[in-house]
């Protein structure tokens, strides 16, 4: 069901224990990112590049964009959000390298940093919410 492709309102189960649980734990998970991020700020922004391990939730952010539109937000705006995120990335890439003979700078950092701590901010609490509230879906 990728895409905002949804059935009927209360067609849908509620999720049971296991699932409430894993909603739970993701969303505690995803919280603990958002919040991590904030507190390593200064190693995440206007440093050199990140470990790849960093990266991993960027992806993952990233490749979740459009859901967070679709379904958090109720915008049926397809992939465009993914296309918009890597069209923005590659101008601030270009500023970058403009600005510090760098692709990786303050530009593209605090661009990726933002997009990340958006998609990471909305979906951990999301997460969590929908487990506390046996949401289903």
């Amino acid at each position: 069901m990728p895409l905002g492709d949804f059935v009927e309102a209360g067609a849908t189960p509620k999720p049971l224990r296991i699932g409430r649980t894993l909603r739970f734990i993701f969303g505690l998970g995803a919280t603990s990112f958002f919040v991590w991020n904030i507190v390593v700020l200064s190693d995440r922004v206007g440093s050199d590049l990140p470990d790849a391990g960093y990266f991993v939730g960027v992806a993952f952010a990233w490749w979740y964009l459009s859901d967070a539109f679709i379904v958090g937000l109720g915008l049926k705006w397809g992939r465009w959000p993914q296309i918009v995120a890597i069209a923005v990335a590659v101008v601030l890439s270009g500023v970058s390298l403009l600005a510090y003979a760098s692709a990786w700078g303050s530009p593209l950092g605090w661009g990726v940093f933002i997009m990340t701590q958006f998609w990471f901010g909305f979906i951990g609490p999301s997460f969590i919410l929908a487990a506390f509230f046996a949401v289903p879906g």
